[in-house]
């Protein structure tokens, strides 16, 4: 019941809510489209790999430097030091970011090696050019020793595999692995040890704060040092010339 002479009560809610609510009912349609392009692009590719091979690389700032994860793409000089050019390197399934740039020598040697690694596990299938030069050779005029030695072979900065392993099983798998070459990083943790008196007399905040303190007045204490020492020549020296 009203009292008084305040305003009549007349709340204004949104009934309307219906267009406003969203409904994903063609979810499980959505998820076998997604299923049936992945096979197509796994069959159009057919024998490369699905997936290219990837950097590790560090997690950013101080707080996540201590773990690894796969980058975006190797660096213009990690594939430089590998032997590789950009544009053959993508053509083959490895990752190329052109922005990435890694001051970081052991990563950047990890990297390198990461690729050697996948270049001599690689099979490289003949490529259209190559089938097209075998099909030309079939149909011309056997070529003379003169001929032979004139025509120089193509050079290839990774060699294609020869019949031999082509016909392995290895090379008419194709890789569906998630991560290409997948590296697992290595759980380190310690022992469970008995406490020791030593260990126990020990105070380990007051031996941080004092290796801080050594740290922080390292410069200060040198200079100083210096300067004493300075002083200290030049004492000797005007006492010798007395």
């Amino acid at each position: 019941m009203v009292k008084h002479n305040h305003a009549i009560p007349n709340v204004h809610l949104k009934k309307h809510w219906g267009p406003l609510v969203k409904t994903f009912f063609n979810q499980p349609a959505k998820k076998k489209q997604r299923q049936v392009a992945r096979e197509e692009k796994a069959a159009k590719i057919f024998p490369r790999p699905i997936n290219y091979l990837r950097p590790i690389i560090r997690c950013p700032t101080q707080r996540y430097n201590m773990k690894t994860r796969y980058g975006r793409g190797f660096t213009l000089d990690e594939i430089k030091n590998a032997g590789l050019n950009p544009q053959y390197a993508r053509s083959i399934g490895i990752a190329v970011d052109h922005r990435r740039q890694d001051m970081c020598l052991e990563t950047r040697e990890l990297n390198v090696k990461r690729l050697k690694s996948y270049l001599a596990k690689l099979i490289l299938f003949p490529g259209k050019t190559t089938r097209k030069l075998a099909a030309k050779q079939q149909k011309a005029e056997p070529m003379t020793d003169a001929k032979k030695e004139d025509k120089k072979p193509r050079k290839m900065i990774v060699p294609e595999a020869p019949k031999e392993k082509l016909e392995l099983p290895a090379a008419k798998e194709q890789s569906d692995e998630k991560k290409v070459l997948p590296v697992q990083e290595p759980k380190l943790r310690e022992k469970p040890q008995t406490i020791t008196p030593e260990m126990k007399g020990t105070k380990s905040f007051q031996k941080l704060r004092i290796e801080r303190v050594k740290q922080r007045y390292a410069g200060v204490r040198k200079k100083r040092a210096e300067i004493a020492q300075k002083e200290a020549e030049e004492k000797a020296t005007k006492d010798t010339s007395q």
